[in-house]
């Protein structure tokens, strides 16, 4: 699953990993206004970090006591509601660290999974609901951890779905020897789930090819236009010669409310002469819950050997403009034989006649069959 958050321009050093059962929580959609707040299932579980993967890991801190896995938050909260939840940082170094932590929303990234926001953006979701406490600056002694708090509070009147957001607890090395600052962050995800009504919506861009290849490059855009993260997968399906379908990649992906993911796939094989129509059908999945099958608009081609049929056209034009270029020859060359051939019957009528011929008498009728 492309599910891990990546935060542009940073190294992440663990992979943050959609919970496969995330559709416990989808699925509160359906039930009414739930009571207080509970965690959802979550991610696969990982425990601290070696130092060998990184120099730091987060946990969520209630891992291990609760159904919650793989250091992510997951909630069910009504309008207005508030929680107060933690996360335990690992110094794994042996060196004193200071850590950043900071709330931020997400968005589809380019190429599939989810990316959080830059600090210092404008944050419209969980990444303005969600507070840290001590101005998120944290030093962790070597080999020992810290537990940051943080609260989330739900606005009043925010319509039922799902949000997307993330904790991001960033490290900065200091630079070297007139180097570069370099910062290594960690996203885990924080998913409120607004109970409610769930509507799962939909959309497809425009279809849109172009010649890669020897082949056709296809691409459209998905749209989540409802209020429930789903899952989706796609594929072309072609008509014409041999029906059949071509997957769209990447394949498996998530896109949350609001959010879009663009994919593709190549179309291979194609004839020389014939025509095939191209349509994208993607089929959208709420974990655990609905499913949904859109298609886009057709795109018809046409395939004709345009090179063959110039060669031959113009093998054709060059025939016919030496056959104009030579036509005065030609017509003397026809006038001559069929002189030849008068001539030739003369002489035969008068050797049959028993008159045989001689050059004076030859010669007049050679003249006056030139003269005809």
């Amino acid at each position: 699953m492309n599910s891990c958050l990546r935060a542009p321009g940073a190294t992440l050093t663990l992979r943050a990993r959609l919970p496969a059962l995330w559709s416990l929580m989808l699925t509160g959609l359906m039930l009414g206004m739930a009571p207080g707040a509970q965690a959802a299932p979550p991610p696969s579980p990982t425990g601290a970090p070696s130092a060998s993967d990184a120099p730091f890991g987060v946990q969520a801190g209630l891992y291990g006591l609760t159904t919650l896995t793989g250091g992510h938050f997951g909630y069910a909260l009504k309008a207005g509601s508030r929680i107060e939840d933690s996360a335990i940082i690992y110094n794994q170094s042996d060196q004193v660290r200071v850590f950043h932590v900071y709330a931020a929303d997400v968005s589809n990234a380019v190429g599939g999974g989810l990316a959080p926001a830059q600090e210092g953006q404008r944050m419209t979701a969980v990444g303005a609901w969600l507070k840290p406490d001590s101005e998120a600056t944290v030093t962790v002694q070597p080999k020992s951890r810290q537990s940051v708090r943080f609260a989330l509070t739900v606005p009043e009147g925010t319509p039922p779905g799902s949000y997307m957001g993330s904790l991001v607890t960033a490290l900065r090395t200091p630079a070297v020897s007139g180097g570069v600052n370099t910062e290594t962050r960690i996203a885990r995800l924080v998913q409120v789930t607004v109970p409610g009504t769930a509507d799962l919506k939909v959309s497809l861009s425009t279809l849109e090819h172009r010649p890669v290849g020897g082949g056709e490059e296809f691409t459209v855009t998905v749209r989540n236009t409802g209020n429930v993260l789903y899952v989706f997968t796609g594929v072309l399906n072609i008509r014409g010669g041999s029906a059949r379908t071509v997957p769209l990649a990447p394949s498996g992906i998530y896109v949350i409310p609001g959010g879009t993911a663009t994919v593709t796939g190549r179309l291979s094989g194609l004839p020389a002469l014939g025509r095939r129509e191209v349509t994208a059908s993607v089929t959208a999945t709420v974990p655990g819950g609905a499913a949904k099958t859109v298609d886009s608009n057709t795109v018809r081609l046409s395939y004709f050997p345009w090179l063959l049929a110039v060669l031959i056209g113009s093998a054709v034009v060059l025939l016919v403009l030496v056959l104009v270029l030579t036509r005065a020859r030609w017509r003397a060359w026809l006038r001559r034989r069929s002189t030849e051939r008068a001539a030739l019957r003369s002489l035969r009528r008068q050797l049959r006649d028993g008159h045989p011929a001689t050059k004076e008498a030859h010669r007049p009728a050679s003249s006056e069959a030139d003269r005809g």
